[in-house]
């Protein structure tokens, strides 16, 4: 499902987390202590939740609703990866964690996203971060209407 009000509302609700524009908060889901980022704005609804491992971001657009879920984690912890991650997210905006392979390179570090599978409206995707040629970290995405 390729809408571009979706990918839109994933975005920026991604981009809002990422650059700090989103109030981060700590919740408890029976039990579980998750952290979570929310943002409403021009008739998109985005909320995100997330533990250590993986998490699902919701967004809704006027009658359509949807969902990406994620796994995954830093492989190589001596390798300050999260804040190359932001990086290429803000530098990459809409052309990620959407419905088309993308890479891009700085230095020693490269980046990808890349489209394993689509069955009906649902894509399965991979994100690989490398530093001087090993992948220091790794996320599987899932992407379906709700």
């Amino acid at each position: 499902m390729n809408n571009p009000k979706i990918s839109q509302a994933l975005t920026s609700g991604l981009l809002a987390g990422y650059g700090g524009k989103t109030e981060f908060k700590t919740i408890n889901r029976e039990g579980f202590e998750l952290k979570s980022s929310h943002f409403e704005n021009g008739g998109i609804l985005y909320h995100d939740e997330w533990i250590s491992g993986g998490g699902q971001e919701i967004v809704k657009v006027g009658d359509h609703s949807f969902t990406r879920v994620y796994a995954g984690k830093v492989l190589d912890a001596s390798v300050d990866v999260i804040p190359k991650l932001i990086y290429f997210i803000q530098q990459l905006k809409d052309k990620t964690r959407l419905f088309s392979n993308c890479q891009l390179s700085e230095g020693d570090w490269q980046y990808q996203y890349k489209i394993i599978d689509t069955e009906c409206d649902i894509t399965s995707a991979k994100e690989t971060i490398e530093y001087k040629n090993k992948i220091v970290f790794v996320h599987y995405f899932v992407m379906s209407p709700c």
